[in-house]
């Protein structure tokens, strides 16, 4: 990657880097929200799904990236991600909670899946799962900033409240970025005309990718969503010490999105994906059944395999599909796994009272890492080193 590539990519985890926050933020303040309003688990497992329901919108969003160009989706989606966080902050009710939040997610998703679509149209193809790799440990680099601001919230003005109120921050960079921000090079040189459904002859490969984002983001965000909550309630925690396990064993596994991307590059999607998808399951069983002493580096196991994972996800999202189709076949994917997620946590929720807690209800939907390995290994074709032209040809 030359200086314009580098230069591209910081202008792109700018972007993102508070949709991480903003995305975060509601799962790790989850035990006060729940105190606040009152919400037993059950109930902030089932608000979290429909929170979830938010980054549906993506299947609306799609279409307009392919017609109307990345750039402006991006910029678009960072504006109103900007607007729904702090929003929450005037939240007295769990509904309006869920309302506030699901549509600062269905921005959010849209600031993510605009940035790595650009990211895979403007990267030389040998170093695609690197730069998308990069990008992923910008976007939990805010996550972690969230974190580490978690561990002041008893003295924070407003609370959790105010925390929301940081996700307005990204107004402050947009006359930097609408400056900056270059269109997509392969976006600016496609036809005139633009498909909005899946051409023929990709249906096939769109269906395998759509079971295994589903499949893979299904005990993923379950798992990450109660890492906060667990330690809390169960072994009775501070927020400082939960705080310290984010940003110290979670800076730890943080490599895992730059490597994953660099194992994705050089030995090939499909191993990576059965590396990383299976090591995020044996992480978080032994995160949720290992006990207290077991919390940090099953947590430093978690995020570095959530990091392979998603880059090799991302990677393969935006590399099956021809540019007419990128943006809409990137988000029917992102909604997918939203899809994942959502069934994820309202299964945690059905099974929390029937297995005893929490945590063994996680420990059996990590199980879907296995399916979703096996999937992902049969089902995606090995896309490493190709050009998007020669992996997705456009059809008529």
């Amino acid at each position: 990657m030359d200086a314009t590539h580098r230069r591209l990519l910081r202008l792109l985890g700018l972007a993102i880097f508070f949709e991480g926050y903003g995305r975060s933020l509601i799962a790790i303040v989850l035990p006060y929200v729940g105190r606040d309003l009152g919400a037993a688990p059950a109930e902030l497992s089932y608000a979290l799904a429909l929170i979830g329901t938010g980054s549906l919108g993506v299947l609306l969003l799609g279409p307009l990236a392919d017609r109307f160009g990345r750039r402006r989706l991006l910029l678009a989606s960072v504006v109103l991600l900007s607007i729904a966080g702090p929003g929450t902050a005037a939240a007295f009710t769990l509904p309006s909670l869920v309302g506030w939040q699901a549509s600062a997610r269905m921005f959010q998703d849209g600031a993510l899946f605009a940035a790595v679509v650009i990211t895979a149209e403007e990267m030389p193809a040998a170093h695609r799962g690197a730069a998308q790799g990069l990008l992923g440990t910008a976007n939990s680099l805010g996550a972690g900033f969230a974190a580490f601001l978690f561990g002041a919230i008893d003295h924070w003005p407003a609370g959790w409240r105010g925390l929301c109120l940081v996700s307005g921050v990204p107004l402050l960079a947009l006359p930097f970025l609408v400056r900056a921000l270059p269109e997509s090079g392969r976006w600016l040189a496609r036809g005139e005309s633009a498909l909005h459904l899946p051409p023929r002859a990709y249906r096939g490969r769109l269906l395998a990718a759509l079971v295994i984002s589903f499949l893979a983001m299904s005990y993923d965000v379950a798992g990450f969503t109660f890492a906060t909550y667990f330690p809390l309630t169960s072994y009775g925690w501070s927020s400082a010490a939960v705080s310290a396990m984010f940003i110290v064993a979670g800076g730890v596994g943080l490599p895992g999105w730059w490597l994953g991307g660099r194992f994705a590059d050089r030995y090939g999607r499909r191993v990576t994906a059965i590396v990383f998808f299976l090591g995020l399951m044996v992480a978080q069983v032994l995160f949720y059944l290992g006990g207290p002493s077991v919390l940090w580096p099953a947590f430093a196991l978690m995020v570095f395999c959530q990091g392979g994972k998603i880059t090799v996800l991302r990677s393969w999202a935006t590399e099956l599909f021809p540019t007419s189709f990128r943006g809409a076949a990137t988000s029917w994917m992102a909604a997918s796994g939203t899809g994942g997620a959502m069934a994820g946590l309202a299964l945690a929720g059905r099974l929390e009272p029937v297995l005893g807690g929490i945590a063994p209800a996680l420990a059996v939907i990590a199980t879907a890492g296995i399916a979703s390995a096996v999937g992902a290994y049969a089902w995606l074709p090995e896309t490493r080193g190709l050009e998007l032209e020669v992996i997705a040809p456009e059809v008529a």
